[in-house]
């Protein structure tokens, strides 16, 4: 089973796969709102539009994180490595 860790650097946090490195989520806010954003990177690189997905906007940080480790989670469950 894979196991992803939060690591905060600036008003950015990142989801990473603890084995790899490799960034699979990010959290943050929409620039100088309060509002803030969920976005998953399922490709193999995570720098391409095609690689992002956008999970939607939050009321705060905590109902973001929660929506990447749920993707992660349920990706987890589904698919055949």
């Amino acid at each position: 089973m894979t196991e992803y860790k939060w690591e905060r650097y600036g008003e950015k946090y990142y989801y990473h796969n603890v084995n790899t490195g490799k960034i699979v989520g990010t959290v943050s806010k929409i620039a100088l709102q309060e509002v803030w954003i969920g976005l998953v990177y399922v490709g193999e690189y995570t720098f391409t539009v095609q690689d992002e997905k956008h999970l939607g906007q939050y009321i705060n940080m905590d109902f973001a994180k929660r929506a990447v480790e749920f993707f992660w989670d349920r990706e987890g469950r589904t698919l055949l490595e």
